[in-house]
């Protein structure tokens, strides 16, 4: 039996593929009470598994199930990594004896390269309710990343010395080699402080420590879907189209936009790896691409500095 007292079948071909993922969700939430795993993993595990419960059936044999499956439902590196680590986890607890997905490759992660012109960031604040609006702005004015916005609590805000959130958990925490940074500032500048000042008053009650900061239009944090989906919703009424190099428009363009600007504006790569929550500078990099218009500016502003 489990933990909560539900028999757990022997490795066949029985144990059907619903069966597995609850099994698996089960021990992922342990594994955050117990301060192992992070929220956020469990969370892209349950949007993820969902979907692929979804198109494939969960009362099936998971042992049952096709790589052309996988194949037809992958639509990225998480989604097949998500299915693949099921499979792999079953395996380990001796749930199943065989991962019938193993040939699936992940696709290549990729690299973003998108970044928002200023028609496009125009376009997409007119169009989008005022709760979703507020979480483009702090994606844009503080250059975090979109699951860092979905933490933040009020709690989190310090106002002396200087205005910031702190996090004490953090992605990739556990793998900083400089592990005296035992947390993520995020500092805030006066239209943030404007913003947040109006979310406070928007509320109806004063704000407890333990509440998120940015909320749904039903007064919920929001998920990582959720997000992706506003954001769906967004391009196409738009008709927002992909890039020359078919790269779509997400909440993450607000984060390589803003470190462009930075850049371009002559923002040190060691204070924008900073802000970024960045160990390495060669990370912060990966976000920073530049257009003709950013080099033309800088060969102008160059040359005019030394005078010629």
């Amino acid at each position: 039996m489990n933990q909560i007292g539900n028999p757990i079948p022997p490795a066949s071909t029985a144990i059907s593929l619903g069966h597995l993922a609850d099994e698996y969700g089960r021990w992922l939430k342990d594994e955050v009470a117990a301060g192992r795993k992070r929220q956020a993993t469990l969370d892209d595990y349950q949007t993820q598994t969902q979907r692929f419960l979804d198109a494939v059936g969960g009362k099936r044999p998971a042992v049952g199930v096709k790589p052309i499956e996988l194949e037809r439902f992958k639509t990225g590196w998480h989604s097949v990594q998500a299915v693949q680590r099921l499979y792999n986890w079953g395996i380990s607890m001796g749930l199943i004896e065989t991962n019938p997905l193993r040939s699936v490759r992940l696709p290549d992660l990729g690299q973003r390269q998108r970044i928002l012109s200023p028609a496009e960031t125009v376009r997409l604040l007119r169009a989008a309710d005022k709760h979703y609006r507020v979480v483009l702005l702090a994606l844009r004015h503080t250059i975090v990343r979109p699951q860092e916005i979905r933490a933040l609590q009020w709690k989190h805000l310090l106002l002396k010395p200087y205005p910031m959130f702190e996090l004490r958990d953090f992605k990739a925490e556990s793998r900083r080699k400089d592990r005296h940074v035992a947390r993520r500032r995020i500092p805030l500048d006066d239209r943030m402080l404007r913003l947040l000042a109006r979310l406070a008053a928007r509320r109806n009650q004063m704000q407890m420590p333990d509440d998120f900061v940015f909320l749904n239009s039903h007064g919920h944090p929001w998920t990582g879907n959720a997000l992706r989906i506003r954001m769906r919703n967004l391009r196409k009424r738009l008709n927002l189209a992909p890039d020359e190099n078919g790269e779509q428009v997400v909440n993450y363009a607000q984060r390589h936009t803003a470190a462009t600007r930075a850049c371009a504006a002559g923002l040190r790569d060691r204070v924008l790896a900073d802000l970024m929550g960045h160990a390495r500078t060669d990370t912060t990099a990966r976000y920073q691409h530049l257009q003709d218009h950013h080099l033309h500016d800088a060969i102008r502003t160059a040359n005019a500095r030394m005078g010629q």
